[in-house]
């Protein structure tokens, strides 16, 4: 305790989990026609979907300025009630692994999203939603201001080899350009993982295999060897968007 400042600042620590699919959900029900689904107890358990709608991770403003607000809107939420010793409240967009464990927890959303499927994780658009390569998606998490979720806002892409040039040199220079172009724009924090899908699925069904021993990934915001993680967390990796083109 000797050793901490005299003018120490303090923070309040929040976290945002199921970000991209709040941001699309509400996209749903401005722009497409959604009907809640409801049992005989009257609880909601599923959604009707007429129409389509701009998503989270396009580079589509008419999303992306939805998900602007929706941060904007709960760190001010936030900032209005009290906090331990006046702490100044912050947030994060950083799941690590709570995205398996929420979703399997939360029931379906109005973006079509079924019951206890995994949220995307950190600020990463929802699973299948990105349909314009990996720039536009970066450039939707771009626009994202970075003042208003001081504790981070994490990104995790996973992109083919191919999708970056056909030889190592032009993989290095292309993958460089793209996130020198990423942070220009004011972003926060990047995973990469470079590799296919299909190498993934043969190590969750051959982890004996030598090469897999030390086969390490970025999950969201930390680095783990594949066949550590739990089939469940394995699935939700193989299951996020490999960009096959930028």
């Amino acid at each position: 305790m000797a050793l901490i400042d005299t003018n120490l600042r303090r923070t309040f620590a929040t976290g945002i989990a199921g970000f991209s699919h709040t941001v699309d959900s509400l996209s749903a029900i401005k722009y497409a026609r959604v009907k809640p689904i409801r049992d005989e107890d009257g609880v909601c358990i599923d959604f009707e979907i007429e129409g389509d709608f701009p998503r989270y991770g396009n580079d589509d403003d008419r999303a992306d300025d939805i998900a602007v607000w929706l941060l904007k809107t709960f760190l001010e939420k936030v900032k209005h009630n009290e906090t331990y010793r006046n702490s100044e409240p912050t947030t994060s967009i950083l799941t690590i692994t709570s995205n398996v464990v929420y979703g399997n927890a939360t029931g379906a959303l109005p973006d079509g999203r079924p019951a206890g499927a995994p949220f995307a994780p950190g600020a990463n658009p929802s699973y299948g939603a990105e349909k314009n390569g990996l720039i536009a998606s970066l450039n939707s998490v771009a626009k994202l201001p970075y003042e208003y979720a001081l504790d981070g806002i994490s990104n995790t892409q996973t992109i083919n080899p191919g999708a970056l040039g056909n030889t190592e040199e032009d993989r290095i220079e292309n993958l460089v350009s793209v996130m020198d172009g990423y942070f220009e724009k004011g972003a926060h924090h990047l995973n990469v993982n470079v590799f296919g899908i299909e190498k993934l699925k043969d190590a969750m069904e051959h982890p004996e295999k030598e090469e897999y021993a030390n086969f390490t990934i970025r999950v969201s915001g930390y680095a783990v060897k594949f066949i550590d993680l739990t089939r469940k967390q394995q699935e939700d990796v193989i299951s996020r968007t490999c960009h096959g083109y930028l």
